[in-house]
């Protein structure tokens, strides 16, 4: 089962030059390149620094180096997955040898992508960088489109269809979402964890903590702080000490940061739903200590979906209209969101992922009213039944999608 991605291929074939393909692992780096992007050549680089080639042979690393040499020097395509394994001296060579041909590396690292990108690195400018996170919400809707499901289960499906360790488990035959996240959340962790080098270890419990305190409401850098200093996790609650923490994390895909809209302050959300569903799980359930049974499972469901609904709406209108996005909040109100072109807004969106009665379409007109943008959207399951005429928004739903 494949889910097209058109935009990240569009990209990687229209770099010339030598790119770093870099993003946490399971998000679909290796099926990418293999798949959709044309190779001459491709290596795998095992953890004992073993190089096994697209047939699964092994070589030497002289071997190794010998058809590098002359595949880029005939213009060739080549792909070295996890090549950080092979350390300071293949950087080395790197940095000398010629640059033809089109080299394409491959990591899962975040200490590594720093250290590529910073000022002392050999590698620094020879190589354009590609991150992969998580699949579009447009490309997921797009497959789901082959099957007749109802609007909610089509947007709930979508979003955890995101996450590509779970499309292994989508059954089209039984639209099971709880199955989908009974076998593949607790995989997340551990995808997490390996994100750092052994050089940050010590600092992974910090890491985890900022990503459990932001799946349950800790958004901001203070109610982050306070929360990590509670556990212990940090010497003193002092938001400024976060900021590092919070970089790293973003410059990797893992979570991402949102503007408050005239407010000069950010909120912080997980990237990933399934990220969102294990920790908030977690912390409120205990469910990485049991055995998790499917009635738990749609209790965390219910719970978080709305505001995870609300999160990949946001990003979709964002993105599908190329705004920056942001959220708006003032005393008595919140705008889910405030999209803004030329740091004004030009769409202000309210997400109402339930039943909606009369007084909920009258209070969001209220809420809507207070910014002046060129649209309003109400986005709701299914807006059959709904007039707008009367109110200063449009309703839109999953088919407008």
């Amino acid at each position: 089962m494949i889910i097209d991605r058109p935009n990240e291929v569009k990209r990687i074939n229209g770099i010339n030059k030598w790119c770093l393909i870099y993003g946490r692992r399971k998000t679909g780096k290796t099926f990418l390149v293999n798949n959709f992007i044309e190779n001459n050549e491709y290596f795998f680089v095992k953890t004992n620094k073993n190089i096994l080639t697209k047939n699964g042979n092994s070589i030497t690393y002289e071997t190794f180096i010998e058809i590098l040499q002359r595949s880029l020097n005939n213009n060739e395509t080549i792909v070295i997955d996890e090549f950080h394994r092979l350390g300071t001296d293949f950087f080395d060579f790197l940095h000398f040898i010629k640059k033809k041909g089109k080299l394409i590396l491959i990591s899962s690292t975040l200490f590594l992508s720093k250290k590529l990108i910073s000022e002392k690195s050999a590698l620094l400018g020879l190589f354009a960088e590609v991150p992969i996170g998580l699949i579009n919400l447009e490309d997921t809707l797009r497959f789901l489109n082959n099957y007749k499901i109802p609007n909610k289960n089509k947007l709930e499906l979508a979003i955890l269809l995101r996450e590509p360790i779970s499309i292994d488990y989508f059954n089209e035959s039984k639209l099971d979402i709880s199955r989908i996240i009974l076998s593949s959340i607790k995989t997340i962790p551990a995808l997490i964890g390996e994100i750092f080098l052994e050089e940050e270890r010590e600092l992974s419990a910090t890491y985890e903590g900022i990503l459990r305190a932001i799946a349950i409401g800790k958004i901001k850098m203070g109610e982050i702080s306070n929360y990590l200093f509670s556990r212990m996790l940090i010497k003193k609650d002092d938001s400024s000490m976060m900021s590092q923490y919070l970089n790293n994390l973003l410059s990797f895909g893992i979570i991402k940061k949102i503007e408050i809209f005239n407010k000069k302050r950010f909120i912080y959300k997980l990237a990933s739903p399934m990220t969102k569903i294990f920790y908030y799980g977690d912390e409120k359930y205990n469910i990485s200590e049991r055995n998790v049974n499917e009635k738990e499972i749609l209790t965390i469901i219910n719970e978080l979906m709305p505001r995870i609904v609300e999160d990949n709406i946001r990003e979709y209108f964002t993105e599908k209209y190329g705004l920056s996005e942001s959220v708006a909040e003032g005393k008595d109100y919140d705008i889910d969101g405030c999209l803004l072109k030329f740091k004004k807004p030009e769409i202000l969106l309210e997400v109402k992922w339930g039943r909606i009665k009369n007084e909920d379409l009258i209070k969001t007109n209220e809420t809507l009213s207070k910014y002046e943008s060129k649209r309003k959207i109400l986005f709701v399951q299914d807006k059959t039944g709904m007039k707008d005429s009367k109110f200063n928004f449009e309703i839109m739903d999953v088919n407008d999608l």
